[in-house]
Order: structure tokens, then C-alpha cells, then sequence
């Protein structure tokens, strides 16, 4: 069998074999393989086996990102479109084409990959770790606080089309985790005609908005008959009157919708915003504090190489630091290096060195604590690192990141 990059000839085949394993039209999937506004044909690989009629035996997709974190803007290389034919499946070649992906995104220079796993135990054989954690929020418009701030949202025309762009831009500089950034291409081919139902906050500058899908539900919710309900596709706001804004105008949707279902980030505060933060149909009322939301896996991370991962960190730490690191990689061997990391002024400089080791760990953990998901003292507190405990507070505060998060519109 052979691994190589797709060719315009592959178009056909890769289709087929897409809409195969993903159960989608053919010919939608063909026309995205090559007019896509964020990959092109090359970004695929194929491997190749002249037995078969097809001859492709499967595929899988490099796609390059923009991303930013901690305020940095890097590249990252998210993996996708990983599909096998029916008939050569668990022979090995989704692991030989991760193998391969992984060997080329290291030529590459990429720092790190992302994906989002059809199983998270299968990818983490090639030191992808969960980080994506999202909470996924169902209730009640009329359970949110009546914020007077409402009165600045009003419906969104395409004159806000630039100022909107402004506002993600800047949350995703100031805020984003791991983010990916949006090209205006992807704005205009693929976001903007699902702005249908969206809102922004301006109170002499746009600073927020919302994007709304509304559906019908069809089954009873405690004991009442389905109605209206929303699900928010995107929320974003740059100050706490953006943020009071957009609550208050979608809990005053209370008399025409049921019910309001948001996917969030993790850290995100919503329950400052509820009357009561409880499900809606929480039974044991004598609890003083009921749960409200659900845990929703997102996606995986894999830190691709070590050294230059390390040198794009920037932290302005209150004293110079200095420590030695080792990630085992068993993927990527060239990774499995003893790394003398300097931090000083917001600079970063790694080199290979002799010096006694003061932190260790293993490429799955060192990608959940290289994204903020894992704090290195509870790595080493529940023994999946082991380390100098001085050292290892040194290094929480320098990967210390808010949760990682990809808006659903940029899911790949």
C-alpha cells in the first residue's frame, strides 16, 4: 500500500468513499472537496491499494488553521475526513494513515493538531487527549434576569456584516483558547447566510450578538406539550452590558419560545444570568444547589512538537524562570528530548540539554496541560506526571489558559 497526496484525479473516489462513511450526498461532498474556502484537494491524502476497485483505500485530511491563544496567533493543523472502505476496515490503515499524518505535520512545523474524534479512545493511541470540554445549557427564556440593558439589541442588517467581524475578532484576540481565527471568506461563504435570526447589542457601537436557529419541539417537557424553542449558535459580547444585553433580550422571548439550548465554554458563567440555576424539571427541590447543564465532550488536542510549542509560549511571569522538561512521545520519537525552557520579559528560548530533569510526563497529558485543560500540579497529584514541586507551580501559572473552544460555526 502506498500513502500519498490526493491528486485532482482522487476526486471522484474520495467522494464516494465520504459520503460512504459519513452518510452524505455524493455530490455535495464533491463539489466541497474542491471549493471549499478553507482547504483545497491537496490537503487530502490517500492510501492507495491496487487490489481494490476503488483502489483508494481510505483518506484523511490536513487542514491548516489560524488559531489563537493566550492572545498569540499560531497555525494548527486540524485532522479530518479520516474514512476507510468498508471492506478493508480494521486492517490497520486509519492508524497507517495517522502514523503518516503525524510524520508530515511535524515536517510541516506545525505546534499542534486538533480533531473531533468519531471515538476518543482510537486517537489517543497517537497522543491525542481531551481538552474540549463544553456545557451544554437547556432552560426556560422566562428563568432569565429581566436586564434593562435589552433595550440596546435590535435586529441585524447587512450594514453590522463588518462591524460583527470586528466583535469576534476582538473576543477571539482577547479571550480565544485554541480558537480558530475566521478568514472573510469563511465569514461570507459559509457563516454569514445562516445569519437569519440574529440580533446584535449596540448602544452607539455594535459590542455583541447573537445568532439564533428556532425549531419546534415535538416532544413534552414536564408534562407540557412541545412549543417553540431556540438553540444559539453564536453568542458573543465584548463588555458585561454586551453580555446583560443579549440575556435579558432572549429572556424576554419568554411568552413565544419554551426553551433555550446552548452549547458554552466550560468556563463560561451563564448561571449569573438565570433566576434559579436548576433544570427545568429538577425534582428534589431541597437541594440548594441543582445542576443546570450537561457535560458535552468536544474535541481532542495533540501538541505536535514539543520544542517549538514551547518557544511560541509568551508570559510575563513576576520572575525569571527556568526548568527542564522531557515528553515521552512514542509517535514522534525526535520529541522525547531533555528540554531546558528559559521564560524572561515575555520570551521563551528552549534547547536540548543534560541538566537533571525537573518535570515529566507523556505526550497525551503534556497536550491537555500545554492547552490550559490540565493544570501540571494536578498532573503530578494524580500521578500522570511526575516532577519538582516548586518547579511545577512555576509552570501552572505559565500554561495557565482559559478553556480551550471552537465556535460551532468553525467546527471542521
Amino acid at each position: 500500500m502506498i500513502i500519498r497526496q490526493a491528486t485532482g484525479s482522487d476526486a471522484d473516489a474520495i467522494a464516494t468513499l465520504l459520503s460512504k462513511s459519513f452518510l452524505e450526498d455524493t455530490a455535495i461532498v464533491r463539489v466541497s472537496i474542491e471549493n471549499n474556502p478553507r482547504y483545497s484537494l491537496s490537503n487530502m491524502y490517500v492510501i492507495e491499494d491496487k487490489g481494490l476497485s476503488e483502489k483508494i483505500a481510505g483518506c484523511l485530511r490536513i487542514t491548516p488553521f489560524e488559531i489563537c491563544t493566550r492572545g498569540i496567533k499560531s497555525t494548527m493543523a486540524g485532522i479530518a475526513a479520516v474514512a476507510v472502505q468498508p471492506e478493508v476496515r480494521r486492517r490497520g490503515i486509519a492508524e497507517a494513515l495517522m502514523e503518516e499524518a503525524l510524520r508530515k505535520m511535524y515536517e510541516m512545523s506545525y505546534p499542534v493538531s486538533m480533531l473531533f474524534p468519531f471515538k476518543h479512545h482510537f486517537y489517543k493511541k497517537f497522543g491525542y487527549a481531551y481538552v474540549g470540554n463544553m456545557m451544554l445549557y437547556e432552560f426556560s427564556p422566562n428563568n432569565l434576569m429581566n436586564f434593562e440593558e435589552r433595550r440596546f439589541v435590535r435586529p441585524f442588517t447587512k450594514a453590522d456584516k463588518g462591524k460583527v467581524k470586528k466583535v469576534l475578532a476582538q473576543e477571539v484576540q482577547s479571550h480565544g483558547s485554541f480558537t480558530p481565527i475566521r478568514t472573510d471568506v469563511f465569514w461570507d461563504l459559509v457563516v454569514m447566510p445562516k445569519f437569519k435570526d440574529a440580533y446584535v447589542y449596540d448602544s452607539g457601537e455594535v459590542r455583541g450578538y447573537v445568532v439564533l436557529e428556532f425549531y419546534k419541539e415535538t416532544n413534552s417537557v414536564n408534562g407540557q406539550p412541545g412549543g417553540q424553542a431556540i438553540n444559539i449558535k453564536e453568542l458573543v459580547a465584548l463588555d458585561a452590558s454586551a453580555h446583560r444585553g443579549l440575556w435579558g433580550f432572549l429572556g424576554a422571548l419568554g411568552e413565544q419560545v419554551n426553551r433555550i439550548r446552548y452549547m458554552a465554554p466550560a468556563d463560561y458563567p451563564l448561571h449569573a444570568f438565570l433566576k434559579e440555576p436548576r433544570e427545568r424539571d429538577y425534582r428534589r427541590l431541597f437541594f440548594e444547589y441543582k445542576t443546570f447543564s450537561t457535560l458535552a465532550s468536544g474535541f481532542m488536542l495533540r501538541v505536535i512538537n514539543v520544542h517549538e510549542s514551547l518557544r511560541s509560549l509568551r508570559h510575563a511571569l513576576e520572575a525569571p524562570a527556568d526548568f527542564v522538561i522531557r515528553v515521552k512521545d512514542g509517535n514522534l520519537p525526535q520529541n522525547s528530548q531533555n528540554l531546558n525552557v528559559h521564560v524572561h520579559n515575555g520570551e521563551t528560548t528552549v534547547e536540548e540539554t543534560r541538566r537533571p530533569l525537573q518535570f515529566e510526563t507523556e505526550i497525551g497529558i503534556f497536550s491537555q496541560i500545554y492547552s490550559g485543560f490540565l493544570k501540571p500540579s494536578d498532573a503530578l497529584r494524580y500521578g500522570f506526571a511526575s516532577g519538582e514541586p516548586g518547579v511545577v507551580q512555576k509552570l501552572d501559572e505559565l500554561f495557565k489558559a482559559p478553556a480551550p473552544f471552537i465556535y460551532q460555526y468553525d467546527i471542521f
